[in-house]
């Protein structure tokens, strides 16, 4: 075959580019940036100290085709990056920190709610399937731990006007870990996750716990890198770009699709807008949100006149270095659950970096949500108070250098609407045309970057199979 193009430079649509490479005699790819990666970036601050764009670990798939592209032959992999080991994360709520989960502890909770949660947690054992998250953690967890922690928590993420009733079970509703909760003592908690019902909504107290069941079980575990050097996750973009190049994949970039030319079930070319110039296309390979292949394409999305217009939330995040160290010298990144506080996640850089020369510099980076039209009553000091208030930042330390990014239109809202949104115009691309794959989180089916990667290896190998 001859001509590809490739739409959109994020980690999916590179990835598949150097693999089209080997399948085409000319892959070209298309993105609306200055540069590829999407979300993810690095950052530097005016005093060239370098942060992410948000918490981003890199981690394989155990597909090993798919990891040599990703991090290299694994014999080699010690230049590039540091191994991190098992992921180490942790969540305050309550006023107290659990360094060993991201799971929030109910024992926590005044004795009277923990109690009454605790009796209907116990009377709950069926494997729920409900669609919509509220009627599942009401089904799993029981009314009381849903309405005292995980719809509290699910309004500060999304916003306090959000119909909970609204949002999807499979989405990135459940990526927060709030369908699982610590409420027993270790032992039981280990003895009842022999049953499937409480084995889907209790997680493990110890470590030791999780891995005696992933030998038990057999199940791969996957290996989280992050680069060496000082660098950031970036870096790993940079590296799948020079993969891409060497293969001989055309980038053009600040460049978008304005028409899809077709041919009964065929798409024939593709015109870029800015330089008003038309490319032929044998098969496109599409990693944007497929709304905009199928007005480019004239052909209508749908729309269901009756739904609320999707909701996408803002991503405020504030990169902070100090003139003291970190409290946690351990934790890869954090979870704050705490209720009354703005911020859901915290990224440790001196603790990913661990065979860095950087890794002395007492950087951090701390993230919250936000409406579009809100965004500035979240501010630096606000955060800064949160990481005192957490115990990370000593009192006195003072910041030496710091940065703010705010993002968006970045993190969907994952409503039924939404949901049902993605689906129909992903299903209506897909079923027009025979020379497409349509991949990404904009297919969505899949949310963590591991997973829409083995979806796509999957796609390109059965089409050209």
């Amino acid at each position: 075959m001859e001509k590809c193009i490739v739409v959109g430079g994020g980690l999916c649509g590179l990835f598949s580019a150097i693999l089209l490479a080997d399948k085409f005699s000319q892959v070209t790819l298309i993105e609306a940036n200055d540069t590829c990666g999407g979300l993810l970036k690095s950052i530097k601050d005016e005093s060239g100290v370098i942060y992410d764009q948000g918490t981003h670990i890199p981690n394989t798939t155990m597909v090993p085709e798919i990891d040599d592209i990703l991090f290299g032959p694994e014999q080699n992999r010690a230049k590039l990056w540091n191994n991190l080991g098992p992921l180490k994360t942790g969540n305050f709520f309550a006023g107290s920190w659990d360094l060993t989960t991201q799971i929030i502890d109910t024992r926590k909770l005044p004795q009277e709610q923990y109690q009454q949660g605790v009796v209907e947690l116990l009377a709950r054992t069926k494997i729920s399937n409900s669609p919509a998250i509220v009627d599942y953690l009401t089904e799993t967890i029981g009314p009381t731990f849903t309405q005292t922690i995980a719809a509290p928590l699910y309004k500060k993420l999304y916003g306090s006007d959000i119909d909970l009733s609204q949002l999807v079970t499979n989405s990135s509703a459940s990526y927060f870990g709030l369908t699982r909760v610590l409420a027993l003592s270790a032992e039981v908690s280990t003895k009842l996750k022999e049953l499937p019902a409480f084995d889907s909504k209790l997680a493990y107290h110890h470590e030791q716990d999780y891995f005696d069941r992933i030998a038990r079980d057999n199940t791969p575990e996957c290996t989280y890198y992050y680069p060496k050097e000082g660098q950031g996750v970036q870096f790993w973009i940079e590296y799948l770009v020079a993969q891409a190049k060497a293969k001989g994949v055309i980038f053009l970039t600040n460049e978008t699709i304005s028409n899809i030319s077709h041919v009964d079930n065929k798409i024939t070319k593709v015109t870029l807008k800015n330089k008003n110039e038309e490319l032929p296309c044998d098969f496109l390979y599409w990693s944007a949100p497929p709304t905009i292949a199928l007005v480019a394409a004239g052909i209508a999305p749908y729309k269901d006149e009756n739904a609320t217009k999707p909701v996408f939330k803002t991503a405020n995040i504030f990169h902070f270095t100090f003139d003291k160290p970190i409290t946690n010298s351990d934790s890869h990144y954090l979870w704050n659950w705490d209720l009354s506080a703005k911020s859901y996640r915290v990224t440790l850089f001196p603790n990913l970096r661990i065979d860095s020369t950087d890794n002395r510099t007492y950087n951090l980076s701390i993230e919250a949500l936000s409406n579009a039209d809100d965004y500035d009553s979240i501010t630096a000091e606000m955060m800064l108070t949160e990481l005192i208030q957490m115990g990370l930042i000593l009192p006195d330390a003072k910041v030496v250098t710091s940065l703010r990014q705010t993002i968006h239109n970045t993190f969907p809202v994952p409503t039924f609407a939404f949901t049902k949104s993605v689906s129909e115009n992903y299903n209506k691309l897909n079923n027009r045309f025979d020379n497409i794959i349509i991949s990404g989180r904009f297919s969505g089916k899949q949310w963590f970057h591991g997973d829409v990667i083995k979806a796509a290896y999957d796609a390109i190998n059965t089409k050209f199979s």
